[in-house]
């Protein structure tokens, strides 16, 4: 490395460093408060509302026409929400950011209660779609991408409670995904069940409130029961879920993101082969850059080497076609090989792009400009707020979009592991660099 460019690199740790020591004071003094505070609940479960996202008129519409939408959507509790809370309030507790006035294990236990007692079918196994505190049980679906948020969050709160049992239910969750949405003729899983774990016969369809398509495989829906597969793998060892974390990186391999970027998709029908509908071919830069360090992740944990080139093909087709270089931010999604043609900047899409430039930066500082780019867009543009919260999405300027801050699909989940990932690959590199 040349003196010049050792120069440039020493600058970049020195501010990534002193980034990731704001965020950690946002994440401990403003952020994580807002999440604890706002959705506590005398009731059962997380209330995840934001008032604040509805406009005026519709306000003023709920009034006229005698609805109290406020008080129906703080009643409802999703099976993402709720689990991704339990997921972010039991992190915020091994991190250490528990405090008397905030104890976040106490918050993670409150979900968790709510998740086994309520959204759990103990007749059929696996949980429920969605429930409400009044009426019980109102969507009892049985979805992949639920099952797979669910155990995601039983394994991070039985390390952060110490407690057997939800690691037990994440097992049995796993058993039950197995034996119910296992597609024993075509391999994968299939997504969308009934109760009872009859697949659903719309097929082609999208329902409202659900994930991706009734029907089909999808790289979504993979992406998560291996992110949910390797944090069981890395708890219990067992080689049955080592089979599956193995196989599911090999469907995403293969099927949805391969080692050629150019004949990646987000959907093939049951036997795996290319849905031929146009409205369905367009790419996720956040689910691109999701995958690629989440295989990272899952190879590490398998003891196995981490494939650092198709990791790099991915983020060098969304920095290529997903990315703003002028100002900054991913894009939301667009054609193969062609700039994005939804230039919308999520909230998500831009987590999952930080997560994924942060261990770009680890392996080569030739990301380190993007990953600059990327920070002072999220600082500048995607947070508005003193509590540090982001918002959902703003157009590719930077002019807000949605300014909903809580939601059943936005739960604080992406966005704080990103930070914290940031934080921790980062943060220590400051006590090395301020001589």
């Amino acid at each position: 490395m040349s003196q010049t460019v050792e120069v440039r690199a020493g600058r970049g740790v020195r501010e990534r460093a002193r980034v990731a020591l704001e965020w950690q004071a946002l994440l401990k003094n403003r952020m994580l408060p807002y999440w604890h505070d706002t959705t506590a609940s005398s009731r059962e479960g997380y209330r995840v509302y934001d008032p604040g996202a509805r406009s005026w008129r519709a306000q003023i519409g709920s009034f006229i026409n005698g609805r109290n939408d406020r008080a129906q959507n703080e009643s409802l509790r999703g099976l993402v929400s709720q689990s991704r809370l339990i997921w972010v309030f039991s992190r915020a507790h091994l991190l250490g950011y528990s405090t008397p006035e905030r104890d976040y294990l106490k918050r993670a236990a409150h979900g968790y209660s709510y998740l086994i007692e309520t959204m759990l079918d103990r007749q059929h196994g696996g949980f429920y779609w969605k429930t409400d505190v009044d009426r019980g049980v109102i969507e009892s679906h049985k979805l992949l991408y639920g099952q797979s948020m669910a155990i995601y969050a039983l394994v991070e709160y039985h390390r952060a409670s110490g407690l057997s049992d939800p690691l037990e239910h994440a097992c049995s969750v796993y058993k039950t995904v197995q034996q119910r949405f296992r597609d024993k003729t075509h391999g994968g899983w299939i997504e969308h069940c009934e109760r009872d774990f009859t697949p659903l016969s719309c097929t082609g369809e999208r329902l409202p409130g659900m994930p991706d398509v009734v029907g089909f495989k999808s790289g979504d829906a993979h992406l998560h029961f291996l992110e949910a597969l390797t944090e069981l793998y890395a708890e219990v060892k067992d080689a049955s879920i080592r089979d599956s974390l193995v196989e599911t990186i090999e469907l995403l391999c293969t099927h949805f993101y391969p080692p050629n970027v150019s004949e990646s998709c987000e959907y093939r029908l049951p036997d795996w082969k290319p849905v031929a509908n146009d409205d369905l071919s367009n790419l996720s830069h956040g689910h691109m850059v999701e995958f690629a360090w989440l295989l990272l992740h899952a190879q590490q944990t398998l003891g196995l080497p981490r494939d650092w080139d198709h990791f790099e093909r991915f983020v060098r087709h969304s920095l290529r076609y997903g990315f703003d270089h002028e100002r900054g931010g991913f894009y939301f999604r667009g054609k193969r090989d062609e700039p994005a043609c939804d230039t919308t900047k999520l909230w998500w899409v831009q987590a999952e792009g930080l997560s994924a430039l942060t261990d770009a930066v680890a392996h080569s500082e030739e990301y380190s400009g993007a990953l600059t780019q990327l920070v002072d867009w999220i600082l500048n543009y995607q947070i508005r707020s003193d509590d540090g919260v982001w918002m959902a999405s703003t157009d590719a300027a930077g002019q807000p979009q949605n300014v909903k801050k809580a939601g059943e699909w936005k739960a604080a989940y992406h966005e704080v592991r990103a930070i914290t990932r940031f934080i921790h690959a980062f943060a220590a590199q400051s006590k090395n660099d301020r001589c």
